[in-house]
């Protein structure tokens, strides 16, 4: 078949007129699909995979033999992945459309389903353009680029509700944290003092470019841009000038808690119990070590102030001690979540595990059944059954812990460097903070830091209305900046841009 580029897109829709979704985004957005649910319990669901650089290329993998489904469609902005991948469905005699033009893969009626396995700034608008044209959704983590954008996909699932929208929040179908929060709320080891989560995951430098890069022939930029503002890649890491090293640039990514601890964010906030954003959020940090491009911070501290307990994330990209590849562990966790309670703690690793302590250290008890796999089959069942109640990774929940993330780095972004001293002195009163601050001190000094010259970033606190989902109170100059950051909202831009879904109506 034909692939078609973004040329050759814009070419039809001025000719063709009608059929396309490119500027009649928010128009649609107000109308039910007429099609019919898809997929039966007699028949195939037929599932097109988008972006198969890495995280697609396990999805397809997923559907070579997934009993009910079948792979039926690609989707890349970079044609020589998408042949690479072509090819790799081809040696398990798997025959796919392959598109570079994710609109145009819309059009095909024989899609049931898409994966959205993107970069994180195309994930809300290509979830809500997939409702729009009747399409079931698997949308990877994190949910969106914003806050806002986040909430117009959740609004669309919200119109659209006769279609399945599942998010990549994998730790939701694990049986042992579902245990694990059972016991606590059980209260064996008294109330929750706080939850932290952990991503001390060792992040080598990205490399340092005297300027504009050139994007590779194959790629077209202009469409893996899409809502993101359209600027030359600044990076020319091991992986090229354009692919995975968005990630720690604030255009597309969000760093590493936007990256790994969407994960370890929403299984703390589970165990909590909080089913909105929080009240108040302060970050610090900085991005410490040898000089690169990336702008996002490689140590980051966030705090968010829920009422009942504290939710405090960490962020450390470089190892232990400098020389060495081994990370630090908090309590025998380096990706995971740790929940302090008055009588004990629970470790929840990243293979979503989860082990009771005691005070002590003690071990009392452990789940282990490891059930993160029954993810994407959940997916599957959800789409079979047409029974929303099904679905494990919910896009609201993905929304929420998304949204943490963004909080945090939107203090960072709003902070100013500062001498490590006066930061000290400026958190002594809360003992938490301050612990975890104190830590962060000893692995950068641990890491060749001369903490007493480097300064790091210290955000703003910032009052944040999870109603409304806009910040308030506090100085007003503040909080104006603060709602005009990227990460709270980004519309997107010319015919990439992400159309308002009005809540207050539903398709039937």
């Amino acid at each position: 078949m034909k692939t078609w580029s973004r040329k050759d897109f814009i070419r039809a829709s001025m000719i063709g007129g009608g059929a396309l979704l490119t500027s009649r985004s928010a128009l649609l957005a107000q109308k039910a699909p007429a099609a019919a649910a898809p997929g039966s319990a007699n028949s195939d669901i037929r599932v097109a995979v988008v972006g198969v650089r890495s995280q697609g290329a396990g999805h397809m993998k997923t559907y070579y033999n997934m009993p009910g489904t079948r792979l039926v469609a690609i989707c890349d902005a970079d044609r020589d992945v998408l042949g690479a991948r072509a090819a790799d469905a081809a040696k398990e005699n798997i025959r796919v459309e392959t598109y570079v033009e994710y609109r145009k893969l819309l059009e095909n009626k024989d899609i049931d389903a898409v994966v959205i396995a993107t970069p994180n700034h195309w994930h809300s608008l290509m979830t809500i353009w997939a409702l729009q044209a009747g399409k079931d959704v698997y949308v990877e983590k994190p949910l969106s680029h914003n806050i806002w954008e986040g909430r117009q996909a959740v609004e669309a699932a919200r119109l659209y509700r006769n279609r399945i929208v599942q998010a990549g929040t994998q730790n939701r179908s694990s049986v042992d944290i579902m245990k694990a929060i059972e016991y606590v709320r059980s209260g064996q080891l008294g109330k929750i003092q706080h939850a932290r989560g952990l991503c001390y995951k060792k992040r080598d430098s990205i490399g340092k470019t005297s300027g504009a890069q050139i994007v590779s022939p194959s790629i077209d930029y202009d469409l893996w841009t899409g809502p993101a503002d359209l600027v030359p890649p600044h990076r020319n890491g091991s992986r090229g000038t354009v692919h995975y090293d968005w990630h720690w640039f604030w255009n597309y990514g969000g760093g590493d808690i936007s990256n790994q601890g969407i994960h370890q964010v929403d299984v703390a906030r589970w165990f909590l119990g909080e089913e909105n954003m929080p009240p108040t959020v302060m970050s610090m940090g900085g991005r410490f070590g040898p000089a690169d491009d990336a702008e996002t911070p490689n140590t980051e501290i966030c705090v968010y102030g829920y009422e009942k307990a504290p939710l405090i994330f960490e962020v450390r990209g470089l190892p232990m001690k400098a020389g060495m590849s081994a990370m630090d562990a908090y309590k025998g966790a380096r990706v995971g979540v740790i929940v302090q309670c008055e009588g004990g703690y629970v470790q929840v690793g990243e293979n979503g595990t989860a082990t009771i302590y005691d005070m002590a250290g003690k071990k009392l008890q452990a789940f282990a059944e490891s059930t993160l796999g029954t993810h994407r089959p959940n997916f599957v069942e959800a789409m079979k059954s047409r029974r929303q109640e099904v679905i494990r990774g919910k896009i609201e929940n993905s929304h929420i812990s998304t949204g943490l993330c963004h909080l945090g780095n939107i203090s960072y972004l709003m902070g100013k460097e500062q001498p490590n001293s006066e930061i000290a002195e400026a958190i002594k009163s809360d003992p938490l903070t301050r612990e975890t601050y104190e830590r962060t001190i000893d692995h950068l000094k641990a890491n060749a830091v001369d903490v007493s010259t480097v300064p790091m970033v210290l955000g703003p606190l910032l009052t944040f209305d999870a109603k409304t989902e806009r910040f308030v109170g506090g100085n007003a100059q503040l909080t104006a900046r603060a709602n005009t950051s990227l990460l709270l909202k980004r519309e997107g831009r010319g015919e990439y841009k992400v159309p308002t879904i009005k809540a207050a109506v539903h398709a039937t």
